[in-house]
């Protein structure tokens, strides 16, 4: 049977999503107790929201006062919320999890489609559904598996805008497809800030592109800023609840959150450059130092004039510091961010495994890393535009963890671009191969002696 039938194509995706779906409900098997580790507060979050106490990590049961935060992005918390208000509990968070990573197995293989690459979309897809990072995290109450279904959901509408002759029925009305386009990229932004990079630097394209048009006079820029129009609309219709509730909160328009300050301190300060920085490639910042470091940070803070008592205000604190730390230490700042560029890139997680898992895992990601850089360069070259979105996504994740606290589960919602762009690096490179072995079969036999 060729692979390219459509029989075939069928069942090699059902196969592709019962694997994708298998292995996600065992992980959420053999670490159902991961589900209930509150690394991050998402959990007391919902509960609070699921009790009617408002968006706050406090925790009533414990004494603390009720006390209203903005340190967290609220997608992910108020879907956990949903399922802790009907009793799911963690039950219902390990199914959604599978789920998530089910539909974005589905929407990598549509995008790879609609890509033009009917066979490569299933490659993609088994990437996808493989991925250690996003399998790993399916048993966690961390927004890893969310925003890679973010993600894929996101590049395949913004693909199916760019496919010429797309035979999607959903484009029969653009303005509205753009629109909603504009929906879920809020969302993402409400999952993980770091979208909003993406879209500061997908405007910043368009708009290039848009002008040099106009320029040439090659084609009318109205189209390209209406469907900038409907995306904006789109994108402030998700994000204004979040917006207007701090504003009556906190009476400030935090659109991200008061988590960015921090993160950013964590990565450049003195105690991370000497244990981490400053050491060889593996080095981990240790428990008992993170902790002693974290006290010292809220000491500086309540001994700090004048007093910084809010959200906002040590957020403001930890950007300043941060920035000290760098004018302080250029140097050292610069080896930290090749160190977060190797680590959001890493082959391997940086913690102790079983030698056999570890090798795996590296031999895993260096050809898949591998073909994606390749298709990068080849896409970069040939300049197809229907690619664009994947490779913009990649770069603004990658240059905000060059200043920001970063390791491998930082990329996981880059998994789905990588896989599609992995795919074709490689198939490119399978045809060229398959190309040069005629011509050097032929020559070889021109030159057989009589």
């Amino acid at each position: 049977m060729s692979v390219t039938k459509p029989g075939f194509l069928t069942t090699a995706l059902l196969l592709i999503l019962l694997l994708a779906g298998v292995l996600r409900l065992a992980v959420v098997v053999l670490q159902s107790d991961q589900l209930q580790e509150d690394r991050d507060a998402y959990i007391a979050i919902a509960r609070n929201l699921a009790a009617g106490n408002g968006f706050t990590s406090s925790r009533p049961e414990e004494g603390q006062e009720l006390e209203p935060t903005a340190f967290r992005p609220p997608l992910y918390p108020c879907l956990l919320a949903a399922l802790y208000y009907v009793k799911a509990g963690a039950l219902g968070v390990g199914l959604l999890q599978v789920q998530l990573g089910v539909l974005t197995v589905w929407f990598t293989w549509k995008t790879g489609l609609q890509l033009r690459m009917p066979v490569g979309a299933l490659v993609a897809a088994v990437i996808v559904a493989t991925d250690p990072v996003l399998l790993q995290y399916t048993s966690y109450s961390m927004t890893e598996v969310l925003s890679a279904f973010l993600t894929s959901l996101l590049l395949y509408m913004l693909v199916c805008q760019l496919t010429e002759k797309s035979t999607q029925p959903e484009l029969t009305n653009k303005g509205a497809f753009t629109f909603t386009t504009g929906l879920v990229w809020g969302l993402a932004i409400l999952c993980r800030p770091t979208y909003l990079a993406f879209l500061g630097l997908w405007f910043l394209t368009r708009l290039s592109a848009a002008a040099f048009q106009r320029f040439l006079k090659t084609q009318s820029a109205g189209s390209a800023w209406r469907q900038l129009t409907f995306l904006s609309a789109g994108i402030l219709i998700a994000v204004s609840p979040w917006l207007i509730r701090n504003l009556v909160v906190f009476h400030a328009p935090i659109l991200t959150t008061t988590h960015g300050g921090y993160t950013l301190l964590l990565g450049n300060n003195p105690v991370f450059y000497q244990e981490v920085v400053q050491q060889p490639w593996g080095a981990v910042w240790s428990g008992e130092s993170l902790d002693a470091w974290q006290k010292s940070l809220e000491r500086d803070l309540e001994t700090a004039v004048p007093p910084r008592k809010t959200e906002q205000e040590r957020d403001q604190w930890m950007y300043q510091r941060a920035k000290a730390n760098i004018a302080a230490q250029p140097s050292l700042f610069v080896q930290s961010c090749l160190l977060r560029l190797r680590r959001f890139w890493n082959f391997s997680p940086l913690v102790e495994s079983r030698p056999l898992i570890n090798w795996g895992i590296t031999g895993y990601y260096f050809l898949i890393l591998l073909g994606a850089l390749g298709g990068c360069l080849l896409l970069i070259w040939k300049r197809e535009p229907s690619w664009g979105p994947l490779i913009w996504l990649i770069a603004s994740f990658t240059v905000v963890h060059l200043f920001y606290w970063t390791n491998m589960r930082m990329r996981a919602p880059l998994v789905p671009a990588i896989a599609l762009l992995s795919v074709y690096g490689w198939s490119k490179s399978a045809e060229f191969l398959k190309f040069r072995k005629p011509a050097e079969t032929t020559e070889h036999e021109n030159h057989k002696p009589l």
